[in-house]
């Protein structure tokens, strides 16, 4: 019995032996992640770049919402007709080169809000990443490649995938929401440069009409 005793308080010691090098372990900064936290640290990552998405299209929303205020003013001067209509031939000619350069602008913003509104297709390549690998992704998250199978299909995929290859997978749609939030930063960025521009362009439109009309 002393025995047997002796053999719990053995197992004991070392259960708690363990459990304080798992803790130790898991607190360790310099440790590498094991599977699941990898999986969840690429989850919140891909929430991130999702969330990064919305702000790039709240963005380019909000420059069409003040470019249409700034559309306005142009439209309100070419009903004044009999102003312009007093003009001379070289003031009616001023006029016109600016109104034809704003709408150059305009044009141009446009295509940059398409380009930043527009979902884009941003798959990164898989070339160098060999098929035979043990962590090839299987192609059960993105749904080009879901769309390939039928359901008992896709089920029998999620029967055998590996915890590795489904990381592989996160790790690669995140690669490729990183390439699209790229592209629409950049286009905002455009964008706003586009909608800049169009200010100091109608800004000295406004200007001109005002001088023009007052002499």
């Amino acid at each position: 019995m002393p025995h047997a005793g002796n053999d719990g308080m053995d197992s004991f010691h070392a259960e708690l032996k363990l459990k304080k090098k798992d803790f130790k372990r898991l607190f360790d900064p310099t440790r590498e992640l094991d599977g699941w936290e990898r999986y969840r640290a690429l989850i919140d990552a891909s929430d991130e770049a999702y969330d990064l998405i919305d702000i790039s299209n709240r963005e380019a929303r909000f420059a069409l919402i003040v470019m249409g205020a700034l559309n306005a003013m142009p439209l309100l001067l070419l009903t004044k007709t009999d102003i312009i209509s007093s003009m001379t031939r070289g003031e009616r000619i001023w006029m016109v080169s600016f109104l034809t350069g704003y709408a150059l602008l305009l044009l141009y913003f446009i295509l940059q809000a398409i380009e930043a509104l527009h979902p884009g297709r941003f798959r990164p390549s898989m070339k160098d990443w060999p098929t035979a690998s043990p962590d090839y992704p299987a192609g059960v998250r993105y749904y080009e490649d879901v769309i390939k199978r039928t359901p008992a299909e896709t089920w029998a995929t999620w029967q055998h995938v590996r915890l590795s290859q489904l990381n592989a997978e996160l790790a690669v749609q995140l690669h490729g929401l990183a390439l699209k939030n790229d592209a629409k930063h950049r286009a905002v960025r455009r964008l706003f440069i586009g909608l800049r521009a169009m200010a100091f362009m109608l800004g000295a439109v406004l200007a001109m009409y005002l001088v023009f009309s007052w002499t």
